[in-house]
């Protein structure tokens, strides 16, 4: 049955994939010896899910997400009530496999109207400074108070 707020019955996860293709902008928490950090950073996701971003590998972030794999991410769709947003958890672990690079890329370059276009000829290349690093979620949670108002915390993963 269609929730309040939800009058097209449309499920939780559609909407979470949406939220996940119009987001932009997450924060990543990492943590290294009982010492949390959070960062912003651009992403994209693939169709199961997993999230992608790049960054050197000399962040702080980065730094902690090879000591310590398992991170956070928190993804604001809407800030303003009622509020919309996504959070993960899971591991994370940098891709380097040609083929994944080449595919994730395309999808950030069409994202972001063309930044990045040259990463992947500088990654075959070998002359890339930034990495492409995936969180793979064990956890997904949508919160959604425009259209779950009864229950907006809603179990995806």
């Amino acid at each position: 049955a269609a929730r309040k707020g939800n009058p097209w019955g449309i499920r939780a996860e559609e909407y979470a994939d949406q939220y996940l293709a119009l987001g932009t902008v997450m924060q990543l928490a990492t943590s290294n010896d009982n010492h949390p950090w959070i960062s912003t950073v651009y992403y994209v996701a693939d169709e199961e899910r997993n999230i992608y971003w790049l960054s050197l590998p000399e962040r702080r972030h980065s730094k902690e997400a090879k000591i310590n794999p398992e991170v956070a991410v928190a993804i604001a769709i809407k800030q303003d009530i009622p509020v919309i947003g996504i959070q993960a958890s899971g591991s994370v672990q940098v891709v380097d496999d040609i083929a994944s690079v080449e595919k994730m890329l395309a999808l950030y370059v069409a994202k972001y109207k063309g930044a990045g276009k040259d990463f992947h000829q500088r990654f075959a290349e070998g002359k890339n400074k930034h990495q492409l690093y995936c969180l793979t979620p064990n956890a997904l949670v949508l919160f959604d108070e425009a259209h779950f108002k009864d229950q907006p915390v809603q179990k995806i993963i």
